[in-house]
Parts: structure tokens; C-alpha cells; sequence
């Protein structure tokens, strides 16, 4: 390349800025100057474009600091000017002191304002005098005073009426009465259930009351074995409301649809009751909840025929509650083993059955016998400890019965599936 051609680059330098990557490229620059020169003699050949680059940038900032500084000074000069020929215009025209004096004749403490205030406002001004005086009854202040007195001050202000209790117009009186009124109608109805309480205290329990109990003792009972209680006496089925409640057993060991036993309880208060009237509502109830097996549970026994728990027709129980439930205890568990013996999935079964009715044959003797006992006790009229030790003895042995029954199902069970593998 001819050497004109090289100058003629040279001449042509460019500085591109890249706003995207924020670079800077210079293009055919050739800086003539001896200091420059020298600096960079010194430095090795591989440093020498690092030390450019810092030396650009120091130099640019410092020049663009110069610039900056240069700028502020010129306009720090042109103000100070500024203000030098308005202060001098000030002093022409207002004179000596400028503007600060004219301010001082108008808003000093001598000034203009001032004086115009203190007519007002001071201890004589108009203002306070006519408007801001509470004494005098002709201002407005004075008038408000005298409207709020009248309200608050004294037994004949309006709040005093209104809040005077023994005033029959008063707002505080009504509610008075209204409170009053109220308290009397919570004391007639503690009174009435206190009362309804004394009376149901002493007379057996009646229908929902007696249903209670025993949907709280089917739920006791139910629980450690999964079965579901359901409370149907007000639920219409195929001949109408028979059957108070519903149980459906769960059990692994049961095939097909899970069987169900329906439980009526009956009080005395309810109608005569007889076997032969319980064994037809226990029939209706069996259809009516497409149940397996019956109970009838009543407040008490209805017939030493009967006694306190009555098997009939191999799926039905009439037992009474008594004083602590055990009889229906007794129903339920046994009729839920008849349940099992007939359901349970087993192409082999292996059921002792003379142990499982000489079970429930002993658990019916005992809770006979606590019943007999219990019998003598209030016709003899004592409560000697022997014959309570012996009543609590027998009702341990009952439960305990009853506990041994379901082991015998459960080891059943466990045969079979043993003879399966």
C-alpha cells in the first residue's frame, strides 16, 4: 500500500460507540505526541494496549470532571451577576435597605399587619370582643356556651333527663325496662327447665330422652369394632317408622352385603308392653330395615317370663336396659355372633358350636342371676356388702363371657385361614 494511501486512512479515523455490549472501537487513529511516546516506550510491548485502555479511561473521566466543574463555575458566575444587578435595581428604586425594608414596613413588628392583627385579636380587638367572648351572651361564642350548659349542666339539662332512670320518658328508662323484661323471661325459663328437670329427675325416662341413652351406649358399644350406628325412628321405611336404630356389622371375615341388626326401644310410657306385642313390632322392624336380627330394649322388665334378657325365634333379643345396660350389652354382643357364625366367607368352617352356646347359655344364667339377686336385695331392703361383692363378681364373669365369645370367633377365623394356606 502506497504511503499516500496510509495517510489518507489515517485521515479517516472513526470512534464507534456499541450501545448493546456498551464498547468502544477507534479506527485508523494515530496519536503524534513526544510525552505520549515516551510513557509508552517504557512500558513492555505485551502491556502496552492494557496501559492504553486504563489511560483512555482515566483521561476521559478526568476531562469529563474538568468539563463538569467548568460548567458550574460559569454558572456560579452568571448568578452571583444576577443578583449583584438586582440588588443594585432594589437599592435605586427602594431605597437604601432594598426590598428587606419594604417587608419590614409591612410584615415587622411595627409593621402594617402587625397593627392590623392586634385590632382584631388583642385583649380590646374587635374580633375577641364580639365573636371570641364566652361571657358575652351576644356572641356566637357566648351562645354555645350557654346551648351546651343547657344540655350538660345542672339536673334540668336535657342529658341529665335523659339519662335519669326513674324518668318514664327518658331513653335510659326504656331501657330499663326492656332489660328488666328480658331478665324476667331468662328467670321463667331457667325456672321452667329447673322444674322439668326435678320431674324427669324422679320418673323414668320417656321416649326421646330414653332413645338418647341408648344411641350413646349402641355408640359405647359399637366403637371397638367398627360398626356403624344409625339413629332411623323418624326415617320412613317399607311399613312406616319401625325400627329406632340400625346397626351394620363390619368384619373383614363378612361376604357379600354386610348384615344388619335393628334395635326398638320402648318405654313403658309408650303403651302396655307385651311379648307378644314386642315380637310383632321386632318382626315389622326386621322387613321395615332390611335387617338380619332384632332387638327390643326396654327401661325395664316387663314380665318375670320374660326377665331381663329373652332370646326368641333364633333372630330376635327383648332384654332390659337396667341400671347400667349390661342386658342390652349382652344382645348386642350376641346377636352380633350369630351374625358372624351365619355371614363370615368360609368354603370350611370350623365353629365349635357347643362352646359358643355354652357361652351365651352361661352369660344368660349369670345375667339372670344378677338380676334375681338384685331382686331380693329391694324386696329385703339391704345392701349388704357380701351380696354386692357377689352381684360385681357375677357381672365381671358376664363381661368376661362376652369377651371370651369374640375370642372364640376370632380364633375360628384364624383356623380357617391357617387351613387355607
Amino acid at each position: 500500500m502506497a504511503r499516500s494511501e496510509l495517510l489518507d486512512l489515517r485521515a479517516k479515523s472513526q470512534i464507534i460507540l456499541d450501545k448493546r455490549t456498551e464498547s468502544v472501537f477507534i479506527r485508523n487513529l494515530t496519536v503524534k505526541d513526544q510525552e505520549v511516546f515516551e510513557v509508552l516506550s517504557d512500558q513492555k510491548e505485551v502491556e502496552r494496549p492494557e496501559f492504553v485502555k486504563k489511560a483512555l479511561k482515566v483521561g476521559v473521566i478526568a476531562l469529563r470532571d474538568v468539563l463538569v466543574a467548568e460548567k458550574i463555575d460559569f454558572v456560579k458566575k452568571e448568578f452571583d451577576l444576577l443578583c449583584f444587578e438586582l440588588e443594585k435595581i432594589f437599592k435605586q428604586e427602594l431605597g437604601k435597605e432594598g426590598m428587606k425594608g419594604e417587608l419590614e414596613k409591612v410584615f415587622g413588628d411595627e409593621g402594617k399587619l402587625h397593627s392590623c392583627l392586634e385590632k382584631l385579636f388583642g385583649n380590646d380587638g374587635k374580633l375577641v370582643r364580639d365573636i371570641l367572648d364566652m361571657n358575652n351572651k351576644n356572641s356566637p361564642i357566648g351562645q354555645l356556651r350557654e346551648t351546651i350548659e343547657s344540655y350538660f349542666v345542672g339536673k334540668d339539662s336535657e342529658i341529665y333527663n335523659m339519662l335519669d332512670p326513674n324518668s318514664q320518658d327518658s331513653p335510659i328508662s326504656r331501657l330499663r325496662q326492656e332489660l328488666i323484661q328480658k331478665l324476667e323471661g331468662i328467670e321463667s325459663t331457667i325456672e321452667t327447665y329447673l322444674t322439668r328437670k326435678e320431674i324427669v329427675a324422679k320418673t323414668p325416662k320417656k321416649g326421646f330422652d330414653f332413645e338418647d341413652d341408648i344411641e350413646d351406649f349402641l355408640l359405647y358399644l359399637s366403637k371397638p369394632f367398627g360398626d356403624k350406628v344409625e339413629r332411623t325412628g323418624t326415617e320412613k321405611g317399607k311399613l312406616g317408622k319401625k325400627g329406632d336404630f340400625v346397626i351394620t356389622l363390619y368384619d373383614p371375615s363378612i361376604s357379600g352385603k354386610p348384615p344388619k341388626i335393628v334395635v326398638e326401644a320402648k318405654t313403658m310410657a309408650t303403651a302396655r308392653l307385651t311379648t307378644k306385642s314386642l315380637l310383632g313390632e321386632l318382626r315389622d322392624a326386621i322387613q321395615n330395615r332390611e335387617a338380619d336380627f332384632a332387638i327390643a330394649v326396654t327401661e325395664m322388665v316387663i314380665s318375670d317370663a320374660i326377665g331381663c334378657y329373652y332370646e326368641v325365634e333364633g333372630d330376635k333379643i327383648i332384654c332390659a336396659f337396667g341400671d347400667n345396660g349390661l342386658p342390652l350389652e349382652v344382645a348386642y354382643r350376641i346377636a352380633r355372633t350369630y351374625m358372624l357364625m351365619k355371614y363370615r366367607k368360609a368354603p370350611e368352617r370350623i365353629i365349635d358350636t357347643s362352646r359358643i352356646c355354652s357361652l351365651i347359655d352361661r352369660i344368660s344364667n349369670d345375667l339372670n342371676a344378677v338380676r334375681g339377686i338384685k331382686t331380693d336385695l329391694t324386696k329385703i331392703g339391704t345392701t349388704a356388702d357380701t351380696i354386692a361383692t357377689e352381684i360385681n363378681c357375677l357381672e365381671r364373669n358376664i363381661r368376661s363371657s362376652l369377651n371370651e365369645l369374640q375370642e372364640a370367633i376370632s380364633h375360628e377365623r384364624e383356623k380357617v385361614g391357617h387351613k387355607k394356606k
